[in-house]
């Protein structure tokens, strides 16, 4: 086994036990030397599609509405913050705060929020931004995304 088939090894364990740990399943598996990607379909308990990807040095949460990359390398909390984003997704820990352009289906960014403090002093605090375009591109309306497993709570509404 040479190096990168162990980290392919360790990634697909990763991969593994947080689905389980979440109650969740997973679908397929696109792997090679140094890539991996499992899906966590849409499922009870998860409100959106959301892929695992292992390439290389960088672990990655991908949805439609956003991509949180988080490099091996250069951050040796990264498998840390990893773990702990996609526990705060699957929790309702961390919220999608989403920005659409007139008449997108996708957003152009989406800023992963969680929040700090409690009840109504509560403040989201932007712990991850991602963007398609310009950071700086016009709003044309703006939803709120928290993952539930009650299939009514998952869109809050618009911010």
């Amino acid at each position: 086994m040479d190096f990168s088939d162990w980290h392919a090894a360790r990634a697909r364990a990763l991969f593994t036990v947080l689905a389980e740990r979440h109650g969740l399943r997973v679908r397929g598996a696109d792997a090679g030397p140094d890539y991996l990607e499992l899906e966590l379909p849409v499922q009870y308990g998860l409100r959106i599609a959301l892929r695992l990807i292992w390439a290389r040095d960088t672990l990655t949460i991908q949805s439609p509405l956003f991509s949180a990359d988080y490099y091996l390398d250069s951050d040796a909390e990264a498998e840390a913050k990893f773990i702990e984003m996609l526990a705060g997704l699957v929790n309702g820990e961390v919220r999608l705060h989403l920005f659409y352009w007139p008449k997108a289906k996708r957003p152009y960014k989406t800023l992963l929020q969680r929040a700090e403090g409690s009840g109504e002093d509560a403040m989201w605090r932007t712990v991850y931004t991602w963007f398609r375009w310009l950071p700086w591109s016009p709003v044309a309306r703006e939803e709120v995304f928290i993952n539930s497993r009650a299939p009514h709570l998952h869109v809050v509404g618009h911010a």
